[in-house]
This record gives structure tokens, C-alpha cells and sequence, in this order.
């Protein structure tokens, strides 16, 4: 692979590659990357796409920290810039096609309660709003969902004490581990998952990071942000099987339902 042949390198901050540096033999490999492949694939591939969906995995981020937070908003609007993207008409749809609905899906909803549902989706679209605001000025339509494509979990009310918490049901895949248990693709399993931050603003200014799905000593974690096994398939009588999702189907309208009509 050509991405094999050049690698990141601690550089100082100013100053140019001297000649037969390795500085300067890496620099040479990207930009021939970027010629020979990145660019072709751009142009072969995305060039004639008029529709986005663009997957973040919000919860990661939020999971790392606010620094993390800030590299995805970076990331998310430059991911725009990548893309040609206004309001579609007869003759661009004929000569060089534009994205004029893009889809920011927030990933792994199954992993959140559903009363979580509505601050994942408002977190991520504060991420976006920068890029968002751009596409719509130039005609694009945008829209935020919170989405998973397989629903591996089923939501439950488990007691703690006292309080009653909205958790998660599901059947971790073998060898996850949560603490000092590690789980053996069977047994199913309940998780609170924790509460997504009410004001993303807030939770960047303060540099909290996200406590919710990970806890920082083994004796302190719950059976949280595991990787969950696929449920089995189910077939309705005189249906085909069909695995469980969440708001697939919203995306889908979105993103074709027009075309459909």
C-alpha cells in the first residue's frame, strides 16, 4: 500500500526539509500519495455523489475528553471542504453533480437510552454547526439523526439502591471485559450507561472529560461502552428475518425519500 511508505515525524516548528533528509523523502511520499491516489479516488468516486452521509462516532470522543471533542469538530468541517456541495439543478445533476442533502448519524444509539437519544443528536449538531451553516448557505439541505444500523441492545429499568436508572440490556461479545469480569458471549447483561453532558459548550470550557461509559479504576466500572453481540434473527410469520435498528429508517427518508415518490 502507498500509505506504507511515508510515516508521521517529529519536525521543528519552522524551517524547510534539507535535501536526502528523511524529512524530505516523506514529504516527497505524501504529496505523491495524495496525487496518485487520494486525488483519483476523489475524483473516480465522490465526484458523482449528489447525497452525504457522513457517520461520527460521537460517544468515542466524548469518552476521551474534550480535546477529542475539538479534533472531531476540526475533522467534521473539513470533511466538508472535501466534498462540492450546493443545491442540485437540471444541468449540474448533467455535468458535475452536487451534494445537496448531507446527513450527520451519530453511531451506536443502542449504546444510550433513548431519553439520551436527543442530547447525542444535540451534541452532535453543535459539533457541525460551523460546517452545516456553510452547506446550507451554498443550497445544501443538513439534518442530524442519532442512529444505530444494527440494534444490539433492548432498554430496561434496573434499581440501584434507591434510585431506578434507564438502562441497557444486551450480550457482550466474548472477551469483553467491564472491571474485573470478562464476559463470555453468552450472558446478557444490563448497563447504565451514564448521562450525556446537557451543554457541550459548558463541558468544553470546563475540561471535564465524560465519565458515563468508563470509570477510572476497575473496582469503580460498570458493564459500560461494550462491544455487544448482533441479535439472533427473528422472522415474523410469512416475513423475511430482519435485524433491529434505530432511525435507519429516518435516514433513509432523508436521504431518498424524494426520489422515491
Amino acid at each position: 500500500s502507498p500509505a506504507l511508505t511515508f510515516a508521521p515525524l517529529a519536525l521543528p516548528s519552522s524551517g524547510s526539509a534539507p535535501d536526502g533528509s528523511l524529512w524530505a523523502m516523506m514529504r516527497r511520499r505524501y504529496e505523491a500519495y495524495k496525487s496518485a491516489v487520494v486525488r483519483p479516488f476523489f475524483r473516480d468516486h465522490f465526484s458523482r455523489l449528489d447525497r452525504q452521509i457522513v457517520l461520527v462516532d460521537a460517544l468515542a470522543a466524548l469518552n476521551a475528553g474534550p480535546q477529542a471533542v475539538r479534533d472531531l469538530e476540526a475533522a467534521l468541517a473539513g470533511i466538508l471542504d472535501c466534498f462540492r456541495v450546493g443545491r442540485t439543478t437540471f444541468f449540474s445533476s448533467l455535468l458535475r453533480p452536487r451534494i445537496d442533502r448531507i446527513l450527520f448519524a451519530a453511531t451506536k444509539a443502542d449504546h444510550l437510552h433513548r431519553t439520551s437519544h436527543d442530547r447525542l443528536e444535540a451534541i452532535l449538531k453543535s459539533m457541525v454547526e460551523q460546517a452545516a451553516r456553510r452547506a446550507e448557505f451554498a443550497g445544501a439541505t443538513v439534518d442530524v439523526v442519532a442512529l444505530a444500523a444494527v440494534r444490539a441492545t433492548r432498554e430496561a429499568q434496573v434499581r440501584r439502591g434507591r434510585d431506578t436508572l434507564p438502562a441497557i440490556l444486551g450480550v457482550p461479545e466474548k472477551g469483553e471485559r467491564a472491571g474485573f469480569e470478562t464476559f463470555d458471549g453468552e450472558a446478557e447483561v444490563a448497563t447504565f450507561p451514564g448521562d450525556l453532558p446537557a451543554d457541550i459548550a459548558a463541558f468544553l470550557k470546563d475540561g471535564a472529560s465524560f465519565r458515563g461509559l468508563t470509570s477510572t479504576t476497575p473496582d469503580e466500572a460498570d458493564f459500560r461502552f461494550l462491544r455487544f453481540r448482533p441479535p439472533p434473527l427473528v422472522a415474523s410469520s410469512g416475513e423475511e428475518p430482519a435485524l433491529p435498528h434505530i432511525r435507519l429508517d429516518r435516514a433513509l427518508q432523508f436521504l431518498i425519500g424524494d426520489r422515491l415518490l
